[in-house]
């Protein structure tokens, strides 16, 4: 007899994204059986592959509640630091201003990543930052010409992924603190070449799970193919 609870839980994990064989792998540990899980996926019409089916209506607004940068990216640039300062005392050097930079993270990051918000608006990508100084952008589907998921080394150890959304205007450039490193409460923040949020023509989303990095581009690009350019958007 088909079983409804089997049939909501594969549901979800659709949505967020799972595919078929990890789905029913879940659902053996958990005490299912193999005929009953089976049973389940058959009386869905929706195939159970991740790539077909769509993390998130286009309908329905997606939000950092939904795909959240992980507490794990809070530590990136300190384990980043302390890495290098292991990796340089082997070789007898040392670089005290990476010492002094840790705790400075240590605080910034998560205010950073309390602070930003981002939302799928019918017509906008909507994104909120900043700490002290606050701001906030609407950009039209339709000027956003890429939509692109990168992972560096740190991400592909841990399984993260940054989400980036690059627009058809030219906006400013960015601010530098430290040679490669930028910090800017008020506004986007830069942890090892890595922006959070708004910065010049570029929305960067960082620490999120690869799963769902790959989920808002879909979302993106749904919303993108549903909002052509207007004589009247401007990006800004």
């Amino acid at each position: 007899m088909l079983n409804n609870e089997i049939v909501n839980y594969i549901k979800s994990e659709l949505v967020k994204g799972e595919g078929k064989q990890q789905i029913t792998d879940s659902l053996i540990k958990a005490g299912w059986q193999n005929n009953d899980v089976q049973e389940a996926f058959n009386s869905l019409s929706a195939p159970a592959s991740p790539i077909a089916t769509s993390p998130q209506s286009t309908s329905e607004i997606v939000t950092e509640k939904n795909y959240p940068i992980t507490k794990l990216w809070i530590f990136k640039a300190p384990i980043i630091i302390i890495v290098i300062s292991i990796v340089a005392l082997l070789f007898g050097y040392y670089f005290p201003y990476l010492l002094i930079a840790l705790p400075i993270y240590l605080i910034a990051n998560p205010l950073i990543r309390a602070n930003f918000h981002y939302s799928t608006e019918e017509k906008f990508f909507d994104v909120r930052q900043g700490v002290f100084s606050k701001k906030q952008r609407h950009l039209p589907y339709g000027v956003i010409q890429n939509v692109l998921v990168k992972q560096d080394w740190f991400d592909r150890i841990f399984g993260l992924a940054s989400f980036s959304v690059e627009n058809a205007s030219q906006g400013g450039g960015k601010e530098f603190f430290g040679g490669s490193k930028s910090f800017r409460l008020g506004g986007t923040y830069q942890q090892q070449g890595e922006s959070v949020g708004s910065s010049g023509n570029k929305v960067n989303i960082p620490g999120l799970k690869k799963k769902d990095a790959e989920a808002i581009k879909l979302v993106l690009l749904q919303k993108m193919k549903e909002n052509p350019i207007e004589d009247s958007q401007s990006g800004l």
